[in-house]
């Protein structure tokens, strides 16, 4: 299965090898940990973890995306993954799982580096809370390039790996050039190391204009930047005092400044979300948050349309619900993904 020219229609696999209490909150239950560096300290952490990413995501998962028209998936993954690192445990056979279920139902998969060593932007969902040291250790910047390396050569015989995403919402804003620099390094590190035609996709750390055309793509090894949207990154006084019409209007608005970037690499969606946020949806009565909310849902599904991919966050969670894309989907509130 090479890279298709066809759209990609996805979803995100966030929470099963990357942890984010928010999605699994029973998990937690009984601990007081934030995220996965914390959860792994706690008693019998390495027990609960296996039995959670034994089942979090099945094969019925697979089959029910392939089923339904879907035809990628985008797997966050930690630094981690092949060798662990004390309190974080490997999960590489876990990978190599969820790529021959891709291979079975025909199903891209792009695997993104979720977490880097130090983090990059000290979020949980980098595995730990905190600082965001990646930026001034250059070792950590060598680990993850090595992991990155790895993971093109583990699957160079795959043709179901798509794509490699190089690391997910870097704090770009910081130390930019760094970040450009790094993503340069890990392009040529796939290209020794990876098949031709594997995509490598970069971040635009929130900076789409700035990081736009840092990757100069060679014909053997294609590139494409990855964009992230959620309302409720948007300032609480915006959605206070802004109608949500300023909202939707800015969402068009970017939408037409990806395409016209796209001019430099195609560019994917690689998460977006139907949720709005909480200032924008106290304006309105109660009885019509629902009904809001889904019309943005589709809304955003079909803008994103003329980019080169979406991936929806989150394929699951624990509860149903707008970050749990199949129970929007079988309960009717989106559109067929073609």
């Amino acid at each position: 299965m090479q890279s298709s020219q066809k759209p990609l229609r996805g979803v995100n696999l966030g929470g099963w090898l990357v942890l984010e209490q928010w999605m699994t909150p029973h998990l937690f239950a009984g601990t007081d940990a934030k995220d996965e560096y914390t959860f792994m300290q706690t008693p019998d952490a390495a027990i609960k973890i296996k039995k959670h990413r034994d089942s979090f995501i099945t094969e019925e998962d697979f089959r029910w995306l392939a089923g339904n028209n879907y035809n990628a998936v985008r797997i966050p993954v930690g630094y981690w993954i092949f060798n662990g690192d004390n309190p974080f445990t490997p999960c590489i056979d876990y990978l190599d799982w969820a790529i021959k279920m891709a291979t079975k139902y025909n199903l891209h998969a792009l695997i993104c580096l979720h977490g880097a060593p130090g983090s990059q932007n000290g979020h949980d969902h980098s595995g730990r809370i905190g600082g965001a040291e990646w930026y001034n250790n250059p070792t950590y910047r060598q680990q993850t390039i090595d992991v990155i390396s790895r993971l093109a050569a583990r699957y160079k015989q795959q043709p179901a790996v798509w794509g490699i995403e190089l690391l997910n919402e870097p704090n770009a804003w910081r130390l930019p050039w760094v970040l450009r620099r790094y993503h340069k390094d890990a392009y040529k590190a796939i290209q020794s190391t990876g098949r031709e035609g594997l995509v490598t996709v970069f971040s635009d750390g929130f900076m789409p204009r700035y990081m736009s055309g840092t990757l100069k793509a060679v014909p053997e090894y294609p590139v494409m930047m990855d964009t992230h949207w959620y309302h409720f990154f948007m300032p609480k006084w915006v959605q206070r005092r802004l109608p949500f019409a300023f909202y939707q209007w800015q969402l068009r608005r970017r939408t037409k400044l990806l395409i016209r970037l796209s001019k430099a690499q195609p560019i994917i969606m690689g998460e977006w979300s139907g949720v709005i946020g909480g200032e924008a949806l106290s304006r309105f009565d109660t009885s019509h948050h629902k009904e809001l909310t889904y019309r943005h849902l589709r809304d955003q599904q079909r803008l994103f349309s003329h980019l080169a991919g979406w991936f929806y966050w989150n394929y699951k969670t624990e509860r149903r619900g707008i970050f749990h894309y199949r129970s929007m989907n079988e309960d009717g509130h989106t559109e067929p993904p073609f």
